[in-house]
């Protein structure tokens, strides 16, 4: 009889530190819990972007979607080409280069020697790169004259040649020829797209 009452003490102590354990853990739980103050706030709003930076090709004062040239060219031959850029009624203020180029059937292609305007400077990266910026409105001229290259040679006598004008503009503001046009000419960024402090 007495053995039996030892182990109901037994489990009872037993039980009740198993419990008063759950109780202590559910405690620090709670307490952890309560412990961290935590707050959040969300907040949006809307921003209007700018004009976009567009333009289009001249040729004799018109836009032109391609260039037209008369004639059979040889190496040497010498084009008078009124070929200018046109901005249109909205738009950011730009920066702007240009080159060109000449390709033949064959996926052959050279640069081309372009008399410009004195508007015009060259950079060592075969770009011509205007002087100012260009705003809303604004009609360019850029090329007075183009040169057929006179390397080309017997071999290429006969093959079409597409003349390419590319012509690139880029927001002025916020340095963005800077970080963009990286083979531009030094003193050409300093006056159009200087880095401050630099």
């Amino acid at each position: 009889m007495q053995k039996s009452k030892t182990k109901r003490r037994v489990s009872t102590s037993t039980i009740a530190i198993i419990v008063l354990s759950i109780l202590l853990l559910a405690s620090v739980a709670i307490g952890v819990t309560i412990a961290y103050f935590t707050s959040s706030a969300t907040v949006a709003g809307n921003i209007t972007l700018g004009d976009p930076v567009t333009i289009s090709i001249t040729q004799g004062g018109a836009s032109v979607s391609s260039l037209t040239f008369a004639g059979d060219a040889l190496p040497g031959s010498v084009y008078d080409q009124p070929i200018g850029i046109l901005a249109p009624s909205e738009m950011t203020e730009a920066l702007m280069r240009a080159k060109l180029t000449i390709t033949n059937t064959d996926g052959a292609t050279q640069n081309v020697d372009a008399t410009t305007t004195g508007s015009w400077v060259e950079g060592d990266d075969d770009y011509y790169y205007y002087n100012g910026t260009v705003n809303a409105d604004d009609a360019i001229d850029f090329i007075t004259q183009v040169t057929i290259p006179t390397t080309l040679t017997n071999a290429d006598a006969n093959k079409t040649y597409s003349i390419e004008v590319i012509v690139e503009t880029i927001q002025q503001a916020n340095n963005a020829a800077n970080a963009v046009w990286t083979t531009a000419p030094e003193s050409w960024l300093q006056s159009y797209s200087p880095v401050a402090g630099g």
